[in-house]
Order: structure tokens, then C-alpha cells, then sequence
């Protein structure tokens, strides 16, 4: 295997940093860049124990200068960097947009840039996100779906996810975008805006019941981390031999799963790891729908298993019980 230098962008938040530790397993050199705004160093311990093959910088996206002189010096970019949450983004939607779609131009650019000077970069992947095709018009969702953004957030990811296509085609960067459904596992964590397994598995934990949003038939895909850097392998072992470049490509589960259902396989799977009898004792609390939620999602991942051979190995119930344990282990406060 050829040992490649990689630069993560947003590489210390919860799927970078799994990510950078499998790499640097692999034998990759690992460059890390991100900001700590949303994430934290607690995520890259682990990284450190593969000196000097690791590096971390810590800085931001939006400075591109930094981005410019770190991407002179890898093999590939691998730009997860970006404001996740899409609520935080109808609180402050200019950060959003600035962060996800001109973060991610300052990174396409320094790329292309650094294809005039020398040899060129072998290869590029862009962490979208499903939210770019809004409520499901068909299921499953393939990457042909209609884009509907329905948040700032949603908005600006598209944005950016098409902004890639557009270096692909005028400037020939070699980069492939992968559009994420609802990843969830270790590493992910409370901080400030929290995506819903990780709050409902803080809030049982702490004994409160779980709060959801409108009526909770809303589905959404949930896609364990392993499954997801699983996918990534597969890119970076097959990436040379498909014709990838320019285009999407749909990571998830194929499976549906309402937050009703999530909130009761949570207070299952917390109950039976803690010892508590919480049965009927915990039952969630329904607040008003909030505006900019996707109400239905389900990939297509046709594409994914015919290219790369990607399988996902991890139903929810599974996944759930592993996050839990990590989570109980790691004592996040309850929100």
C-alpha cells in the first residue's frame, strides 16, 4: 500500500477524527485542520500514539492562506470541515454560509491552485450531506433526487456540493462528493446544538425523557460511523480504477427509522446497559414542530454497492447500543 500524506479538514470533529485515526492506522501521514470551534481535542487523543505521522493545526477554513500552504504539501484533501447543525444555522444563518459553502471554495481553490504548481493532487473528497435534498419527493433517495434545501444550512451545503462539480468540470479537480445521511457514534458529542441520538442518549441517561420535535413520525437514515469509514477505504482503495470524479455519491443505510422509534430503542438500549427499569417511567415530550426540519429520508445506495461494493454492516439497534456505551463512558452532560 502506498503511504499517502492526507489533510483533513475538520479532522478533530466527530467523523474526522475517526477518520484521521483510521488512516494513520493504515500507515498514511494524517494532517488535521480545524478550529475547535465545534469539536475538541479529546477526539484526537488517540492520534498522538501515531507520531510523527500526525500533525494538528489548529486553525480554520475560512483563512486561506493556512489551507493554501497545507495543501501544497499533501496527497490528497479530504474536506469535512463545516457548521453542521442545521438549527444553528436558522439561529445565524451568515456563519453557516461562510463556513459551508466559502470555507469550501477557499479549499477548492488552494486545490486548484496547487495543481498549477505541482504534480497534482491525486484526489479530493467532499463531505456533503443529504439535507441537500430536503424532504423525500420518492424513496429511496438516489443521487438524481431533486435538490430542496430547507435550512441555511441545507441551502449552503448544496451550494458547496455543487460549487465541486463545478471544479471538476472547468478546472479538472479530481474530487468525488459524498452525500452523507445521519452518521452517528463515538466522538460524537454534546456541544451546544447536538444532533438527535446524542441528545436522547444524554437526556435518558441523566433520567429525562427524550424531547422531540412535532409528532415524531418524521424518518430519517441513520448511518453508523464504521459503516461510513468504511466507505471512505473503499474510495481510497478504488478511487484510480472508476470514473467517480465530478460526481455524488449516497452513503446510508437504505432503511428507514422514525424519531418515535428512535426514542424508544434508546430508552430500551440505556435501560438494559445501566441496570434501571425505566419502562413506561420515561416517556418523551412532544414540542412544536420546528421550522427547516427534513420530514423524510431514505438513500439510495445503488450506486455505492454497484461502484465500491459498499454494504453497511450495522442495523440501528446495534449502533445505538454501541453509542451508548461509549457515551455512558464518557459522561456527556445531559442537555
Amino acid at each position: 500500500m502506498e503511504r499517502e500524506t492526507v489533510l483533513i479538514t475538520g479532522g478533530a470533529g466527530f467523523i474526522g477524527s475517526n477518520l484521521a485515526e483510521y488512516l494513520l492506522k493504515r500507515g498514511h501521514k494524517v494532517i488535521v485542520l480545524d478550529d475547535l470551534s465545534r469539536s475538541t481535542t479529546d477526539n484526537i487523543r488517540a492520534c498522538y500514539n501515531h507520531s510523527p505521522h500526525f500533525y494538528f493545526v489548529k486553525g480554520s477554513v475560512m483563512d486561506f492562506d493556512l489551507v493554501d500552504r497545507l495543501v501544497n504539501n499533501v496527497d490528497m484533501v479530504f474536506h469535512l470541515a463545516a457548521q453542521v447543525h442545521w438549527e444553528e444555522s436558522i439561529d445565524d444563518p451568515l456563519p453557516s454560509f461562510a463556513v459551508n459553502t466559502l470555507g469550501t471554495q477557499n479549499v477548492l481553490e488552494a486545490v486548484r491552485r496547487s495543481m498549477i504548481k505541482r504534480d497534482p493532487l491525486k484526489l479530493m473528497l467532499y463531505a456533503s450531506s443529504s439535507e441537500v435534498y430536503g424532504t423525500a419527493q420518492y424513496v429511496p433517495m438516489d443521487e438524481n433526487h431533486p435538490f430542496n434545501p430547507q435550512s441555511p444550512y441545507a441551502a449552503g451545503k448544496a451550494a458547496a456540493d455543487r460549487l465541486c462539480s463545478a471544479y471538476h468540470h472547468v478546472y479538472n479537480v479530481p474530487i468525488i462528493i459524498l452525500r452523507q445521511f445521519n452518521t452517528y457514534g463515538p466522538n460524537q458529542r454534546i456541544k451546544g446544538y447536538s444532533a438527535v441520538i446524542p441528545k436522547f442518549v444524554s437526556q435518558v441517561a441523566n433520567n429525562c425523557p427524550p424531547t422531540i420535535y412535532g409528532d415524531g413520525l418524521q424518518t430519517k437514515d441513520f448511518h453508523y460511523i464504521d459503516d461510513l469509514i468504511g466507505a471512505y477505504s473503499l474510495i481510497i482503495d478504488k478511487w484510480a480504477d472508476l470514473d467517480l470524479f465530478g460526481r455524488a455519491i449516497n452513503f446510508g443505510t437504505g432503511r428507514e427509522t422514525s424519531i418515535n422509534a428512535l426514542a424508544d430503542i434508546v430508552i430500551e438500549t440505556v435501560a438494559e446497559q445501566t441496570g434501571r427499569d425505566l419502562k413506561g417511567k420515561l416517556k418523551p415530550i412532544h414540542l412544536p414542530k420546528r421550522p427547516g426540519e427534513v420530514m423524510r429520508f431514505t438513500a439510495d445506495i445503488s450506486l455505492a454497492k454497484k461502484c465500491l461494493g459498499f454494504t453497511p454492516k450495522t442495523d440501528i439497534r446495534e449502533g445505538i447500543a454501541k453509542y451508548t456505551s461509549w457515551f455512558l463512558k464518557e459522561g456527556s452532560p445531559a442537555v
